[in-house]
């Protein structure tokens, strides 16, 4: 691959279909409010004119693109307008990923991206070639010699392969924590129904198959059918997502694929692996089930540098599966500290001020809405629960931080990944002694906290001491708001 070489033509498309997929939810909003007759003919005529205008852009894109691999460095040559030249040595790059989306499974291709390690990480893509030269690129930049080669052939006899069967997959698509997301999507698109069925047209519908229908079952019909589609849309997406999941162990490292029509391979090297977290989704909890979420630092499949690790696994069989495919993260607990019971009050305060919004809107434009004041009952209920899920565990070298908002949340920190840790209190707070103590950790350029509000303020002192090894304390405040104390440790312990 000493030579500079171009990617298959198809590359043009796939730049064309990235754009639009990141846009998707955008287009629909389009079409809806584009309203009826000429005006969605326009919409339409302009969504079709800025597809062809991306795709012709793709075309130049791709005739301008070429890479090669030379002395173990991947050069990348690009640009439409500014020509750009990226190299990549293959002692930074930490990552290479290999996926293959709808496009490049029509032409039996694949993507290859490649992503540097650092703060001033880079990233690379390089959208249609064919797999073998994708897997002869991936063992160039790995800089392999015959002794690591026996090394890496030993690793993967011995790897171990870990898959997510066909009924856990229809529990993970039915429980999905997808629903929020798919609920504000699904609200936006039926808002704008009336640009398709008139308000007249609806009425009589409804008249005509339910005769002694009110307007208030209208409007619980109505909220019923946007639940039930946005569970639909939640469900499929989450098959979609992690259709044929597969985790495989190899020696130095974590080799995840998974998707239906986007078929995605991620590579997680154990040494960028910051934390994981244990999250327990509000559907998931009364079947026992939890997913696995790994962080990781300069890398990751979603924006926050979080990616899946297990999307389903029953809660009895978590450390277990732990201790086997991250045994760095299996910890014996030696303490365990729950909230204050002097905080109990401000999680049950902090959940009526939350739900007051909400009981006041529909008191006041809902017929009945009198009756949204029981909304204090459920919000109360998960405010105790919030109180009795907040705790911190600490091992040997691991601290865990267990906290809730609708959904619980247990992460698993070693403490030499450990980036700063901090103790914050409002005036509120100072009265009561109570503190929320806060563990942040590397992932990607913005990193990541865990935090545990509430607790005893000489336990958050306690804990801060033992995270930083009694390194200097630099102490913030402001009069009228909060006092934050906060320790950071040195670059030696930061990975």
């Amino acid at each position: 691959m000493s030579d500079l070489q171009r990617q298959h033509p198809a590359a043009a498309l796939a730049n064309a279909f990235d754009i639009v997929r990141s846009n998707f939810i955008t287009i629909l909003v389009l079409i809806f409010i584009g309203g009826g007759g000429q005006q969605a003919n326009f919409t339409l005529y302009w969504i079709l004119g800025t597809f062809i205008v991306l795709l012709i852009w793709g075309l130049i894109s791709w005739y301008r693109f070429e890479f090669r691999v030379q002395d173990g460095e991947l050069q990348i040559e690009q640009g439409v307008v500014i020509h750009k030249k990226l190299y990549l040595t293959s002692d930074r790059i930490q990552v290479i990923d290999i996926s293959a989306g709808v496009v490049q499974r029509l032409f039996g291709l694949v993507a290859v991206e490649v992503k540097t390690a650092g703060s001033s990480s880079k990233e690379a893509k390089i959208n249609a070639i064919t797999r073998e030269k994708a897997e002869q690129l991936k063992r160039l930049l790995r800089k392999e010699n015959k002794s690591e080669n026996a090394e890496a052939s030993e690793g993967l006899k011995q790897s171990q392969v870990y898959t997510l069967n066909t009924g856990d997959l229809l529990v993970a698509a039915s429980t999905s924590g997808r629903l929020g997301v798919a609920l504000s999507v699904v609200g936006a698109l039926f808002s704008q129904i009336e640009q398709i069925i008139s308000e007249e047209q609806m009425i009589s519908f409804v008249e005509n198959h339910l005769p002694n229908t009110t307007s208030t079952t209208m409007v619980l019909l109505s909220i019923a059918a946007v639940i039930v589609v946005s569970w639909v849309f939640a469900f499929l997406g989450t098959i979609v997502k992690y259709y044929d999941f597969v985790v495989e162990v190899r020696e130095n490292e974590l080799l995840i694929a998974r998707g239906l029509f986007e078929r995605t391979q991620l590579t997680i090297p154990f040494n960028r692996i910051q934390a994981v977290q244990i999250k327990e989704e509000l559907l998931r909890q009364p079947l026992g089930y939890a997913s696995l979420v790994i962080e990781s630092a300069g890398y990751g499949e979603e924006q926050a540098n979080s990616t899946t690790l297990f999307p389903l696994i029953s809660k009895h069989r978590i450390y277990e599966f732990i201790n086997e495919v991250i045994p760095e993260y299996h910890a014996d607990i030696s303490e365990t500290t729950r909230a204050s019971q002097r905080g109990l009050r401000r999680y049950l305060l902090r959940m009526v001020w939350v739900s007051l919004p909400v009981i006041l809107t529909i008191w006041g434009t809902v017929t009945y809405g009198v009756y949204a004041w029981f909304l204090l009952i459920p919000a109360l209920v998960l405010g105790y629960q919030q109180y009795r899920d907040a705790q911190i565990s600490k091992g040997d070298d691991t601290i865990i931080l267990t906290s809730r908002l609708l959904s619980k949340t247990t992460a698993i920190i070693k403490k030499y990944r450990t980036q700063a840790c901090e103790i914050r209190e409002n005036p509120f707070q100072t009265r009561l002694q109570l503190s929320n103590f806060t563990v942040h950790v590397a992932s990607g350029n913005q990193g990541r906290s865990f935090t545990v509000r509430e607790l005893a303020k000489e336990d958050s002192s306690t804990y801060l001491n033992w995270l930083a090894n009694g390194n200097s304390t630099s102490i913030l405040s402001d009069d009228k708001v909060e006092e934050k104390e906060e320790k950071e440790f040195p670059p030696s312990q930061k990975q």
